[in-house]
């Protein structure tokens, strides 16, 4: 690769990199509204369970706050996702950048020579 591919390239991620921070920025918040949702709905299904066992009563409050969790869940696999590609975006950047690093190594010796 030349200094101009390496530098398109450097470009390219870091637009990535910033499109992957504003992805992970607005999963956090699903995430975090969706666990608020999940934990209030679950509260209110444990206030409204009279009686029963404690695995019955589990059961009934699985039954009617199920959905709220799965969601939670969902909204948490994307924020994860957007975190490791974001990390992944993060060396592969550090990659192109040690490679352009390395061509101004040798520009500076070819101006230089050996110090």
């Amino acid at each position: 690769m030349d200094l101009d591919t390496l530098t398109a390239e450097a470009m390219r991620l870091s637009a990535l990199l910033d499109k992957g921070i504003t992805a992970l920025r607005e999963a956090s918040v699903e995430y975090a509204e969706a666990e608020h949702e999940y934990r209030e709905k679950k509260a209110m299904a444990y206030l409204e369970t009279e009686s029963g066992t404690v695995a019955e009563r589990e059961a009934h409050v699985y039954a009617l706050v199920g959905d709220f969790r799965r969601r939670r869940d969902l909204a948490d696999g994307q924020r994860l996702a957007a975190l490791e590609a974001i990390r992944s975006r993060r060396g592969q950047l550090s990659a192109v950048q040690t490679l352009i690093s390395a061509y101004k190594s040798e520009a500076d010796f070819a101006r230089t020579g050996p110090r």
